[in-house]
């Protein structure tokens, strides 16, 4: 059950459960709430990760933003440069006194976020709907745009990461054990991954198919994860002074060094010709910000969930930050295919996750249907079996499978339900 307006005040843990003390914040009425384990996924302010005293390295507030959700038509402004994010380099008290503008489209071409930011040492700015007009203006360009606001909300760069995410019978998820600069779109996805984790292994221990250790290796799994993602954001956070360095601008420009400073990047001499190739520099040295999406398909878990039986893990041709590294190796996250069956396309994906174990063998890969049943019933866990090839269950008809798979036509690879590679064999060997 969801229970909205409802606040948590408190809570304690003992051997056998988690007591929760929340409070009804329409009527003021507080209650309890028994629960076998609980999960604070509270935000950047979590109450639970404070009161469990998980340990934090790095510091919060080390700058201020402004989102501001506005309604107004830019259809002639954008739609023959279409994207959906636009930044701009303009006077203003933001970070480091530097005024990075960011507009985010939500819906073509009419609906919209406004990043802008503020000096956290003058205090935190109380806005209206008018200084947020005044917001969408000022990254607009243009004050004759009808605009209206929607809601305007406060928040704060931060640069840190929890160094373990569990205590007993609490976890924390999401922002409340890592806080980063929105850099490379991590939040949503490094929260949602936390999530994707944990809740097949409480599946599991709650159904008695598995034992509470299963649970410790959420921990294991997932605070490696927090604490690059974190870096990485705030290493990408790094490259934006760059661009104002480039344009020779002061420590806290005004619109007057700023225009100055635009107008000398025009110029045709040799020194404009200087300052643009430095600025093109610091612009190509942002992609990184955008693109990194190795940072998130790449993530290599190393708990007792996961088996590699000691072999060597293969070394990535590429940055691993920046390019996807598509390996079955076991920690690893199954790689994307295309499949097909009965004339239809599909993707590997679909075959596998859905709560449940997956093993995926070719054409003389048969063997480890009867293998699967025993599993099943010595231990109470099903496990689905799929046979990809020529003749098999799905087709690989574009021959990726093959490519990516790293296994025998009897080999297998058995995922996990969040769709990770638990373990692999090359070949099926004299005992399934």
């Amino acid at each position: 059950a969801v229970r909205f307006g409802t606040e948590l005040v408190d809570f304690v843990q003992d051997a056998d459960g988690v007591t929760a003390q929340v409070r009804d914040r329409v009527t003021g009425t507080g209650y309890a709430i028994r629960s076998k384990y609980m999960i604070g996924a509270d935000g950047g302010n979590s109450l639970v990760m404070e009161r469990l005293g998980l340990p934090l390295v790095g510091e919060m507030g080390l700058g201020g933003s402004i989102n501001v959700v506005f309604e107004a038509d830019l259809t002639r402004l954008v739609e023959h440069r279409p994207g959906d994010m636009y930044w701009f380099i303009q006077a203003g008290a933001g970070h480091d006194g530097l005024g990075i503008g960011v507009l985010r489209m939500v819906r073509p071409w009419n609906r919209w976020i406004g990043v802008w930011g503020y000096d956290e040492s003058e205090g935190t700015p109380q806005l209206s709907d008018e200084d947020g007009v005044a917001i969408a203006h000022r990254l607009i360009g243009d004050d004759t745009v009808p605009v209206k606001v929607e809601s305007i909300s406060i928040w704060s760069v931060n640069h840190v990461y929890a160094t373990d995410n569990m205590k007993g019978r609490v976890f924390c998820a999401g922002d409340a054990v890592h806080r980063h600069p929105p850099m490379n779109g991590l939040g949503s996805n490094t929260s949602i991954q936390d999530s994707y984790n944990l809740a097949w292994k409480l599946a599991l221990v709650l159904r008695g198919q598995a034992g509470p250790e299963l649970l410790e290796t959420y921990r294991d799994e997932r605070v490696p994860v927090a604490e690059q993602v974190v870096e990485r954001a705030w290493k990408s956070n790094g490259n934006i002074p760059g661009l104002f360095q480039a344009l020779r601008l002061p420590a806290a420009p005004d619109e007057h060094s700023m225009a100055k400073a635009i107008k000398e990047l025009e110029a045709p001499t040799p020194e404009g010709t200087e300052r643009r190739r430095a600025f093109e520099e610091a612009v190509q040295s942002t992609l990184i910000n955008f693109n990194a999406h190795g940072v998130e398909t790449n993530q290599r878990y190393r708990s007792s969930a996961v088996v590699d039986g000691g072999a060597s893990e293969p070394v990535p041709p590429r940055d691993e930050e920046v390019y996807h590294f598509a390996s079955t190796f076991p920690g690893r996250h199954l790689p994307h295919v295309w499949l097909t069956r009965d004339q239809r396309r599909v993707p590997l994906f679909d075959l596998c996750g859905r709560g449940g174990f997956t093993l995926l063998t070719g054409p003389r890969g048969e063997v480890w249907r009867e293998a699967s049943d025993r599993v099943a019933e010595g231990l109470g866990v099903s496990v689905r079996v799929h046979t990809i090839g020529v003749g098999c269950d799905y087709e690989d008809s574009y021959g990726d499978y093959g490519a990516i798979c790293a296994v025998a036509e009897d080999g297998a690879i058995l995922v996990r339900p969040d769709h990770m590679i638990a373990w692999r064999a090359v070949e099926a060997g004299s005992d399934p």
